[in-house]
């Protein structure tokens, strides 16, 4: 069972197995012709034999208006459509006898539907809790020659899986092995007041008392909410174990009663929790002011927006940090007393720049590879010391991502996208004329491929488009390349440049 992340990705992955499962039949056919043994040619012959007889089927809800849906996206839903009507096929897919040994769904199946003999389930959908414990539990029986099954993991469930065991297997004693998931109530208030005051000590090993924060007033709240903040941000430990105390607490206090509740108790979760969504907090920027402004504006809790910005902040936010006054910002950040705090700020700022950057051009990992060595190096240290350092560091870096960001100008290109091109295109020891010679051929390599992508629908889910595509940019390559670029050289830059083209272009195309 292959569970898709939505209907139209049913089909589409439906239609990509029958492509290569036809593939695996031709060359089974071939390899048999070559085979030297009699035993050999039996079992490839016997796995042939499986492969032609399996049948596969997609199986999801019907909905208005499917078929011009469908469509649009270049797949024919009317021919599962009426399977789906005709045939039993819950019926057959329980059959360990039949030959339904494949399905695609998105929803359907995936509760209240047991197939003991189901032996592989393929996820690439996110699920969480009782959803995702059933559909795991679809491969999870025992039937006569099959004691487990196996799970393929695409999406990366681990950890809502982990989470959905914590929740469903619990017991009151701890660990994971009850029957019986409910806590007594005593104990679930026990639990929480030992959660409140597990943060409470741990706050104040890093010098915040909690209490200062509840009988504070207006701004001093405010104040006193930042400097708690930048305690627990000290390091990336000390930010994740107060992390963890908060989110316990506040996963037991959803079983409470309100007269479970004393009015101390409430005032306490609150300022906890409170602390624990500035951590959370992302501060977001429009494409409107330079970095020097924002860290100021950070420090004095304020965050300035452009006012015709705004509507569009929700659909698309960009950082626009180019224009930082090094000089203001270093001044700004040797006044400010939560220095951990705007560093956090700093870090997500620039980490979702560097994210974008290399969206734009894959050669840029190098930056990415910098940031990490820069965080590493300041989490490993875990001292006070050292955030003078990483704040100089991410400022230069800053620097550099400004610096590359301009340097299709100083290539001599219009525009981002034929400096990365070039970048797909380029190798080691060039010679001047070389390299003259690569700038035109990436230009002209780009404009033939955006004006061939123009024309097409979805071209990077068709085999014939996309061989069309390889096809202009094989033939540009080998008619344009510079001498010094060898002929067996050809097919490798073939495949970096469709490569990345399907990747940029293959969303929008």
């Amino acid at each position: 069972m292959f569970v898709c992340y939505n209907k139209v990705t049913c089909v589409r992955m439906f239609n990509y197995v029958q492509e290569y499962w036809q593939k695996e039949i031709k060359l089974l056919e071939q390899a048999i012709e070559k085979c030297d043994s009699d035993q050999e040619v039996k079992e490839k012959e016997r796995k042939l034999t499986w492969m032609k007889e399996t049948d596969m089927a997609v199986v999801v809800s019907q909905e208005q208006n499917e078929i011009q849906t469908f469509q649009k996206w270049g797949l024919d839903i009317k021919m599962h459509r009426e399977r789906m009507e005709k045939e039993e096929l819950d019926k057959q897919f329980k059959d360990a006898n039949s030959n339904l040994r494949v399905v695609f769904v998105c929803a359907m199946w995936l509760t209240g539907f047991d197939v003991k003999t189901l032996s592989c389930l393929y996820i690439d959908k996110p699920m969480k809790a009782h959803t995702l414990m059933q559909t795991i539990a679809r491969a999870n029986r025992v039937a006569e020659g099959k004691t487990n099954g196996l799970i393929i993991d695409y999406i990366g469930i681990v950890k809502a899986l982990r989470q959905a065991l914590a929740d469903y297997t619990a017991n009151p004693e701890g660990g994971n092995g009850g029957n019986d998931p409910t806590v007594n109530k005593e104990e679930l208030i026990k639990h929480v007041l030992e959660a409140i005051t597990t943060a409470i000590a741990f706050l104040k090993e890093h010098d915040f008392e909690l209490d200062s924060l509840i009988r504070a007033e207006n701004f001093m709240k405010l104040s006193l909410l930042k400097e708690a903040a930048n305690a627990m941000c000290e390091t990336a430990e000390i930010r994740k174990t107060y992390c963890t105390y908060a989110t316990t607490l506040l996963k037991l206090w959803k079983y409470l009663n309100r007269e479970d509740i004393s009015h101390e108790m409430k005032q306490q979760k609150d300022a906890i929790e409170a602390i624990y969504k500035e951590l959370q907090q992302k501060r977001k920027h429009a494409d409107i002011i330079d970095l020097s402004v924002a860290i100021n504006e950070i420090v004095n809790e304020h965050v300035e927006i452009d006012p015709e910005a705004t509507m569009m902040v929700a659909e698309s936010r960009r950082f626009d940090i180019s224009g930082i006054d090094f000089e203001l910002l270093r001044r700004e950040f040797a006044k400010s007393k939560e220095k951990n705090l705007v560093l956090k700020d700093i870090q997500e700022l620039l980490q979702e720049r560097i994210a974008q950057m290399l969206a734009q051009n894959p050669s840029r990992i190098n930056f990415y590879e910098k940031y990490q060595e820069i965080i590493h190096d300041y989490n490993q240290e875990q001292n006070r010391a050292t955030i003078e350092k990483t704040f100089e560091e991410l400022m230069k870096l800053s620097h550099d991502l400004t610096e590359e960001e301009k340097r299709y100008i100083r290539e001599g290109f219009e525009n981002d996208e034929q400096l990365s091109m070039y970048d797909v295109l380029m190798k080691d020891n060039l010679s001047k004329e070389d390299i003259k010679k690569l700038k035109v051929v990436a230009k002209e390599l780009l404009e033939k491929i955006k004006e061939q992508l123009a024309t097409m629908d979805h071209p990077f889910d068709k085999q014939e488009t996309r061989a069309s595509i390889i096809i202009t940019i094989r033939d540009i390559l080998w008619k344009e390349l510079p001498e010094s670029y060898s002929d067996e050289s050809i097919n490798y830059y073939r495949d970096a440049v469709y490569n990345y083209v399907s990747q940029h272009y293959g969303g929008a195309a």
